[in-house]
């Protein structure tokens, strides 16, 4: 004999309320990012290395500074090459916590301690506070 609709037992209706909030919560914690899910997928951090450079920053930079001129102005060089005295090179790397990663170089050439050239990739202008690399960045919120 089965069971009129009427009289379920109170363990399936248990059952199909923590089905039904189960599921919310899972709906509830999902990727705004459509390529992802956001189910089993660990926390990835922003993760900026290096010196954060700006072409402000660089443009203050002439042929025949000393290193500690250029060492105010920009920091010091992530690398100091053994094999090359005469060359600094900063390096900034910035992976999004997509896996996708950006990178920076400027390298600066010394001859008897002088600034002689620079090359320099593409840099924002200035700090841009809407520059996810920029460190300490904070993600604005969502608007409603």
């Amino acid at each position: 004999m089965t069971p009129h609709p009427r009289h379920r037992s109170p363990l399936s209706a248990f059952i199909r309320v923590a089905l039904l909030a189960s599921s919310l919560l899972i709906v509830g914690c999902a990727s705004k990012d459509p390529s992802r899910t956001g189910l089993l997928e660990p926390y990835r951090i922003d993760l900026p290395q290096g010196n954060y450079l700006t072409q402000g920053m660089i443009d203050q930079v002439k042929p025949g500074m000393s290193r500690e001129q250029v060492r105010v102005v920009l920091g010091s060089p992530l690398l100091n090459h053994v094999f090359h005295a005469d060359r600094w090179d900063y390096v900034f790397r910035f992976r999004h916590p997509s896996g996708t990663a950006e990178q920076r170089k400027v390298t600066v050439f010394f001859k008897e301690g002088r600034v002689t050239s620079l090359q320099a990739d593409p840099l924002p202008q200035r700090e841009d506070p809407a520059d996810p690399a920029l460190p300490g960045f904070k993600q604005p919120a969502p608007k409603r």
